[in-house]
């Protein structure tokens, strides 16, 4: 028997490995009001979907430039209304990771360029960030993107939505379309998915993600969290809800992300190929050469992201019948 147990993981590991899925204190700064998007040079507006009667989540509506927000709005479906001009306009749901909040330096760069070539972008701070109310759980922050999404849909129920999930909102992303097609059959479904940097599952992250590779010195400390995950349920099984789902799928992945490796996506495209029906629609993987430098949060500064994005099909508008 070894002399140095896990004795920490053993009898931590469920709040230490909640504390590293769910970062809400990492890079969130009081000080920064959430409720003014302008200050991040954005023409969006501020506004709080009540989920549960303890959970209020703090949403961003980024409109293009030329659109003009009304500051007499108050509720996100009264934005929708004001704003999508016609019901073949597409929308994004932008789904961040596991740290910060929806005005995270990167992330209002992203919604920055995106608008900027006509997007329409609903950014959600789950449950736990930012200035949204509640504990994150799995099933919590996925309730939460369910709530908003169907928020949308009273509004605009048949605009091509497109799911854009980043790192750990890949997962989010994932679980939110698995719900979406098993249970909500009387609701339009998205148009697309884009999972940016995703990861192959939670075991894969949990092995190759940079505070956690030092467990595999030593297997006891691999055994210990492993044993915490399945108590927790932090299972986000990315690689098999990507093999069923019947929509087009997009990924990005940069092949210099150090904090979900590029193996992550090549894991998944060899999956796919031998678990994905191939009368699906297409699963897309796109490579973001080493030399654009655009590591794990910066896709959106890569030379070619706009014309890239702007060839997806589902992010284009519907034929008018």
């Amino acid at each position: 028997m070894p002399y140095f147990r896990p004795v920490l993981l053993r009898s931590y590991g469920d709040v230490i490995l909640k504390k590293m899925f769910f970062q809400t204190w990492s890079r969130y700064y009081p000080w920064i009001d959430l409720t003014k998007p302008s200050a991040f040079k954005l023409n969006a507006v501020n506004v709080y979907e009540q989920v549960e009667p303890n959970v209020t989540v703090g949403i961003w509506y980024v409109v293009p430039s030329a659109v003009q927000i009304d500051p007499n709005l108050s509720t996100l479906a009264d934005h929708l209304k004001q704003y999508i001009p016609s019901n073949n306009h597409p929308i994004i749901m932008y789904l961040h990771g596991q740290d910060g909040t929806r005005a995270t330096h990167y992330r209002s760069n992203h919604y920055r360029v995106m608008s900027a070539f006509g997007n329409h972008i609903i950014a959600v701070d789950y449950r736990g960030y930012g200035d949204s109310t509640g504990t994150p759980t799995i099933h919590g922050i996925v309730t939460d993107v369910l709530h908003v999404y169907n928020t949308i849909r009273s509004v605009c129920p048949g605009n091509p939505i497109t799911i854009w999930g980043h790192s750990m909102g890949t997962g989010v992303a994932l679980w939110t379309m698995n719900h979406l097609f098993q249970n909500h059959n009387e609701v339009e479904k998205p148009a697309g998915l884009v999972l940016e940097a995703p990861f192959f599952n939670t075991m894969e992250a949990l092995a190759s993600y940079p505070l956690t590779r030092v467990l595999k010195v030593n297997p006891y400390f691999m055994k210990a969290a492993l044993d915490s995950l399945t108590i927790v349920k932090l299972d986000f099984p990315n690689n098999e809800i990507i093999s069923f789902l019947p929509l087009p799928i997009v990924i990005f992945h940069s092949e210099d992300d150090a904090i979900i490796p590029y193996h992550h996506a090549q894991l998944i495209e060899k999956y796919v190929q031998t678990h994905r029906d191939p009368n699906l629609p297409s699963v897309r993987l796109i490579t973001v050469p080493r030399s654009a430098s655009c590591g794990h949060n910066h896709i959106y500064s890569y030379s070619k992201f706009q014309e890239l994005v702007s060839d997806f099909a589902f992010l284009k508008r519907l034929p008018v019948s």
